[in-house]
């Protein structure tokens, strides 16, 4: 959480915007690839007490299950294993490396060079991010609840020209997920772009999404979930390295 620590991490371009629903159709026009949703019966919405399955729900989708007809919307509905795959068409296209983020790596990019809680500072509003404004951060006033994404770059960007970092959808990171990483990061003293854990049975999510709270909304606060997972709520965007 907010016990920070010092990190190195190599040079690395981030993509400005999370991956939209038409830069993800192009992927499947190209290859033919089917998602974990297509081949899993749909994908998961929360019903209030638990994630359910929507039969026949995929990339194509919106917050609700219907199709969504704004192509700049983020892609959802995606697992860590579609993100993958997607880095990996990319990265043979563009003759290049594309690879989701470190988890240390899209923290830094998150914060921008803040130590605050978000890189707006010690409040985020919902004139500044896409997040449930019912559940402020702290004693801040509620604001808006779009109970939807919205279009990538439609809320202002982070000092770095980053567009929803935090809220609108959760973005997956290459890292496994392991609670006290972090813990032993810092007793290691300052590490050069830490890898996480090994093996594992669940990945990092980061930022938030228009469902959530302000406060997962947080630089500093981590998710994880099974690699195979995919919600109504997950999109991702990926760097470059050179």
């Amino acid at each position: 959480d907010e016990t920070q620590h010092p990190l190195k991490v190599s040079d690395f371009y981030m993509m400005a915007l999370p991956v939209t629903i038409r830069q993800f159709e192009a992927f499947i026009v190209a290859t033919g690839y089917k998602t974990d949703a297509d081949q899993g019966g749909g994908s998961y919405f929360w019903d209030g007490k638990k994630a359910v399955i929507k039969s026949g729900t995929n990339w194509r989708c919106d917050a609700k299950g219907g199709i969504q007809s704004d192509k700049s919307h983020p892609v959802i509905h995606v697992s860590w294993n579609d993100a993958v795959a997607y880095a990996k068409w990319i990265s043979q296209a563009y003759l290049g490396n594309f690879r989701l983020p470190t988890e240390a790596e899209w923290e830094y990019a998150c914060r921008a060079g803040t130590l605050t809680p978000f890189n707006t500072g010690e409040n985020l509003t919902t004139s500044q991010a896409n997040y449930n404004g019912n559940y402020p951060y702290q004693n801040y006033p509620k604001g808006k609840y779009l109970k939807s994404t919205s279009p990538v770059g439609s809320y202002p960007a982070n000092a770095w020209g980053l567009y929803d970092m935090h809220g609108n959808v959760w973005e997956w990171c290459q890292d496994w997920f392991d609670e006290k990483y972090y813990d032993e990061c810092k007793a290691q003293g300052v590490m050069d772009n830490p890898p996480g854990p090994s093996t594992g049975p669940h990945r990092v999510v980061r930022g938030g999404s228009w469902d959530d709270t302000a406060v997962l909304c947080r630089s500093a606060n981590r998710n994880r979930l099974n690699p195979v997972f995919r919600f109504d709520c997950i999109g991702f965007r990926l760097v470059f390295v050179p």
